[in-house]
């Protein structure tokens, strides 16, 4: 069936010209991919979103996930005030949220209040139902991943990856160091990294790892990093906490105003019995990452939506590391790094179905199954008229972050001007 090209605009939110982790930007292009060549405009809502947009006519607006993160600031209900023209906007809306545990209601809100026709979500219909009690009943749910394989980038590092024998580091890592409010599955993040790096140490193994801010990796460099390693160390993407409206987020911060030095386990008894008992857990890009790289995973026994199987595509350690020493262990093994290594690039990105080729099938399947039609088509229909609207957007988005960084830096100046 011939699908006719959709005008379509993606709605983001970037704080800055620096480049944006690999894993966001090739998510935030997923439609690129698609056979059927739409017409896509993608806005920074850094500064707003301008209402004059209605007036292009789209066929679809999506809210990225990055666009979704809005819901986090303390300005938010600033935000979407002025962005509140949205809700009337007379085409097919999507949302492709992540992190939906955190303020979940106030992201379930949102979409309803913005009648969100169809949402990507994380997670299966079990799920669904907790995070979503408005939206449940109302749109139409698609389960996808938190991101995919990106082809490109996979078949540029194909036929130049070093082969494991002789890859600088036997251990590799980078974590961001999670606030307490997303439970004992954020904390296992740099846990991990401090139990293995403890454990390599005193093995003499030759391992980079780290969870400090300054150390963090981006755009190409972060997968010349994992292809430097034998191995990578990971656990599931998520959290183990659902913060409804940022309440557990509000009452950890309270408590660290009073005594700072609190550690995790001391925090919890300050909290609901409950809080940090939930299974909100997923793939990351991270492991597909891992695969394209031919970099064998160490990961924390879990389900990993079913994808990876344990010491088949990745060694697992326990969960309370109790068989660190023996995973550890085989690291030293090269051949059966080797052949698990291999056994994942065949079996996980060799058979195609995780690759954003297969996100952009779905995305494009739910417009086209579920595409509204307009009742009042807007004048701009021109195609050179529209091309010239489309330079506009992209020039104002580069003129405002422009402005923005000018503003901060006379700030700078003007603060130590006055300082002095």
């Amino acid at each position: 069936m011939l699908r006719n090209p959709q005008r379509i605009l993606v709605l983001y939110w970037y704080p800055g010209f620096g480049k944006m982790r690999a894993a966001v930007q090739y998510h935030l292009k997923a439609l690129e991919y698609s056979d059927v060549k739409h017409d896509i405009i993608y806005y920074n809502a850094l500064f707003g979103i301008p209402s004059w947009l209605i007036y292009l006519n789209f066929d679809v607006l999506i809210l990225h996930n990055t666009f979704l993160c809005l819901r986090h600031s303390r300005l938010f209900e600033v935000w979407k005030w002025q962005m509140k023209w949205i809700k009337n906007v007379n085409c097919l809306k999507m949302a492709i949220p992540q992190d939906e545990y955190d303020y979940a209601e106030i992201l379930d809100d949102w979409l309803y209040e913005w009648n969100i026709s169809v949402i990507f979500t994380n997670f299966d219909q079990e799920k669904q139902k907790i995070l979503y009690p408005k939206m449940y009943n109302k749109a139409v749910f698609y389960q996808c991943l938190t991101g995919y394989i990106d082809d490109v980038v996979a078949q540029q590092y194909a036929h130049s990856l070093t082969p494991i024998k002789d890859r600088k580091y036997d251990i590799v890592y980078r974590a961001s160091h999670l606030p307490y409010r997303f439970g004992k599955h954020g904390q296992l993040k740099h846990q991990i990294a401090k139990i293995v790096s403890d454990s390599a140490e005193r093995l003499g193994l030759n391992s980079n790892i780290s969870t400090l801010d300054k150390d963090t990796i981006l755009g190409d460099k972060w997968f010349d990093f994992l292809a430097s390693g034998k191995t990578v160390i990971g656990c599931e993407s998520g959290s183990s906490v659902l913060d409804r409206r940022g309440e557990i987020k509000t009452k950890i911060e309270t408590i660290l105003k009073n005594n700072n030095n609190i550690s995790f386990q001391e925090i919890t008894h300050f909290l609901p019995p409950d809080w940090d008992n939930y299974q909100f857990f997923a793939i990351s890009p991270r492991h597909f990452e891992a695969i394209i790289t031919k970099t064998c995973q160490i990961l924390v026994e879990g389900n990993y939506d079913h994808i990876l199987e344990p010491n088949r595509h990745y060694i697992a350690i326990k969960k309370d590391f109790s068989n660190l020493d023996e995973v550890i262990g085989k690291i030293k093994d090269d051949k059966y790094i080797t052949e698990i290594t291999e056994l994942a690039y065949n079996e996980i990105y060799l058979s195609g179905k995780y690759s954003y080729k297969t996100f952009c099938i779905l995305i494009d399947n739910a417009i086209f199954s579920h595409k509204e039609k307009q009742i009042n088509r807007r004048l701009i229909n021109n195609k050179w008229l529209l091309k010239i609207y489309s330079f506009i957007i992209r020039m104002n988005n580069l003129l405002e972050i422009f402005f923005y960084f000018i503003t901060i830096e006379l700030i700078k100046k003007v603060y130590n001007y006055m300082k002095n």
